[in-house]
């Protein structure tokens, strides 16, 4: 089978030529949409219907067998039953078309049958190279050349450099009619439907690619290809186009709900989350977020000066709301210098209040000279990195006062956003037509500005990390593939091997030999059974620690065994592990996971026995950089306790950064048999004492033989 990976989507979304495979006559039908929306659009292409049953339609001659059709058409329209799909397909591909986009449903949301189908023509694309939009999709649209290829029910009109890939057709058409009531509107729309071998970032891909994009957003339910996706996300980072995603199937029925709706994985939502933070995507939270931040991005003005929120008001409740959002998203409201603060004064009546929030007062709308000012200089403040002007006015003053934000609009080089509550939709159009960004309540203003301040600072952050040459930490190994629990000696070795420390120790089979080892590293010391059919040593009743004689361990080492076959009668002993007793640190837990999308993910959270009782984890692909890991590290609600409290020393929180990157590049390399690693506890030691893995739990997933140190 010869596979074409390359496709390339340029005659798909820049067709010159246009074939409708069922194309009909007729308002109402799904058939005769395309075809409509194409002249409705003013599309300069050639177009050839094909149906056997027409002669013409709409003045377009109809070609009565796809056999007929001219060489090379860019884009083939099909609406046609799912059995029919591929022979079409395969006609088509001897006619050299270019690509395609499949409307019809009935393919791997529809079960077993459908989903064969489906994977058919996931062959099909792979063999000849031509892409297909689809199965059941919604089409796509370039408003920009006029190009069509959807059966939507509303008449795109507004048009803005955006591209917005959904795997949700009706998610879509809503996006676009909330963003145009913003006066903002799509330039591409694609609704990238089941997906058949063409996913969502082979979309993105293309976007970001495209000069004339200035961002990206999308609905999104699971990704299939994790190179796909980096490679997607990368190009949007190198050519400064922000990604804008809402990622669904958060909670458990929203999972199932996914899964059922695109055939897609999921994967875990906590990961999605801290892997789009690492990579600077912007994850939204609802559909309101999702298109506030694609208007603030869009029409708002980037600043190039660092800083904090400005708010002016004519509401003090409303400014309170505002600066509370501020602290609830993590972004400052800025302190304005004494000299702005002093021009404001002048400006402004006495009972206003000139910290930031401003309060101006509704009596400054007396005179909008002085309002308009008192922005103006609250603009040119060092401290301020963006602006926000909240009014509730009714619509009789906006023939003055639309005119003025305008122009404050187009002369500051700052990020400027005006909350105008209750404007009229004549007064919102006055405001898109002077390139004011609106938005319309405080905190959806607030909550939209967070997430472009986020980005900005973000992206300053990864380009300095591009910058640095990044080394792994450890010497690669691949290591045999083991099934099932690795016993905690042997597992600690390997991690040993990649420079994380563990105790001294060494497995015994008799209580003279563990009374010798205890000597030999010295008391205090802890003992285990070993056995791969018991997970949680400490449930079993199978540790002992802390014990500093030989009468301790004799008597320990002979009560741990009766635990163990007292816990499981038919448990296969491989022996008891002695180690060194480590003293005082904080407790923390790392582990991985494997999951379907991203593969091997890094757990950090407080460990022991809390780690499930106070829930204070976080979670990231692998590789960790040392950055990566520092930023799980400080995302932690128990970080201050890292840091030391009360006059408490800090901890060596740089070592337990290079453990995290340390068991990441262990993770990745052993990712073909490892499917769970526990390390937990880690004992993290004061400054300078390094960390310590003081337990270790491997879970291999394939079959092969155990290695043994007994």
């Amino acid at each position: 089978m010869s596979v074409k990976k390359n496709l390339s989507l340029e005659p798909m979304f820049s067709p010159q030529s246009i074939t409708i495979i069922g194309a009909s006559a007729g308002a109402g039908k799904i058939s005769a949409r395309p075809l409509y929306l194409l002249r409705k659009l003013g599309y300069q292409g050639s177009i050839y219907p094909v149906n056997a049953k027409y002669t013409e339609i709409e003045g377009y001659p109809c070609i009565q067998e796809i056999e007929n059709l001219p060489k090379d058409i860019d884009l083939a329209i099909i609406s046609i039953k799912a059995s029919e799909v591929l022979p079409t397909l395969e006609k088509l591909a001897k006619r050299s078309v270019k690509s395609a986009v499949v409307f019809s449903s009935g393919f791997s949301e529809a079960g077993e049958s459908g989903h064969e189908l489906q994977q058919r023509l996931n062959e099909f694309v792979e063999e000849t190279g031509i892409p297909v939009l689809g199965p059941n999709s919604l089409g796509f649209f370039n408003l920009k050349e006029g190009a069509i290829a959807s059966f939507l029910q509303l008449e795109p009109s507004r048009m803005d450099p955006i591209a917005f890939i959904t795997q949700s057709g009706a998610f879509g058409t809503l996006s676009y009619k909330m963003l145009n009531d913003m006066g903002t509107g799509f330039q591409y729309f694609v609704s990238s439907g089941n997906e058949a071998a063409v996913d969502f970032f082979d979309y993105v891909q293309y976007f970001a690619n495209q000069e004339d994009i200035k961002v990206i957003g999308g609905y999104i339910e699971g990704a299939r290809d994790l190179e796909k996706m980096n490679e997607a996300i990368r190009l949007c980072q190198y050519h400064e186009k922000p990604l804008i995603l809402m990622k669904v199937g958060k909670s458990e029925k929203g999972t199932e709900a996914a899964t059922s709706h695109t055939a897609s994985l999921t994967g875990d939502a906590s990961i999605y989350t801290s892997y789009f933070k690492q990579k600077n995507v912007i994850q939204v939270d609802d559909e309101e977020e999702l298109i506030d931040t694609l208007n603030l991005f869009n029409n708002a003005k980037k600043s190039s000066q660092r800083g904090g929120v400005a708010v002016v008001t004519i509401s003090g409740g409303a400014g309170i709301v505002m600066a509370d959002k501020c602290e609830q998203y993590g972004i400052e409201l800025a302190k304005l210098m004494p000299e702005t603060t002093s021009k404001l004064k002048e400006l402004l009546p006495t009972f206003a209040s000139v910290k930031n929030p401003i309060d101006v007062t509704a009596q400054i709308m007396q005179d909008l000279e002085k309002l308009f000012e008192s922005i103006r200089v609250t603009l040119e403040d060092d401290e301020v990195e963006a602006l926000v002007v909240y009014t509730q006015l009714g619509d009789s003053l906006a023939p003055k006062f639309v005119p003025g934000l305008s122009e404050i609009a187009k002369q500051t080089n700052k990020t400027f956003v005006v909350c105008w509550a209750g404007a009229s939709e004549q007064t919102k159009e006055a405001l898109f037509a002077g390139g004011v960004c609106w938005l319309p309540t405080p905190s959806r203003s607030i909550r939209a500005l967070k997430n472009l301040l986020h980005y900005n600072r973000r992206k300053e952050l990864l380009s300095k990390q591009d910058l640095a040459v990044t080394e792994r930490l450890t010497n690669r190994t691949v290591l045999e593939a083991y099934e099932g629990i690795v016993n905690e000696y042997t597992g600690k070795r390997h991690l040993e091997n990649y420079g994380i420390s563990v105790p001294a120790g060494s497995i015994v089979k008799s209580v003279e030999n563990a009374v010798k080892t205890a000597e030999e590293i010295g008391y205090p010391v802890v003992l285990k059974v070993l056995s791969r059919q018991i997970a949680h040593k400490s449930d079993a009743g199978i540790v002992k620690v802390n014990l500093k004689s030989e009468d301790e361990v004799r008597n320990s080492f002979e009560e741990i065994l009766t635990h163990a076959k007292k816990y499981d009668p038919q448990v296969q002993i491989e022996g008891v592990l002695v180690e060194k007793m480590i003293g005082e640190g904080l407790e923390v837990m790392i582990g991985s996971i494997q999951d379907p999308v991203f593969g091997p993910c890094i757990l950090l959270g407080l460990g022991g026995i809390f780690v499930e009782v106070l829930n204070d984890t976080v979670i990231r692909p692998a590789p960790l950089t040392i950055e990566d890991a520092w930023e799980m590290i400080r995302s932690l609600k128990g970080y201050a306790m890292l840091k030391g409290i009360r006059g408490q020393g800090t901890y060596d929180v740089q070592a337990l950064a290079e453990t995290l990157v340390k068991v990441s590049e262990f993770c990745l390399d052993q990712k073909d048999w490892l499917q769970e690693l526990d390390i937990n506890p880690v004992m993290v030691q004061v400054a300078e004492k390094g960390v310590m893995a003081l337990d270790a739990l491997l879970v291999g997933k394939q079959t092969a033989k155990h290695l043994s140190y007994l």
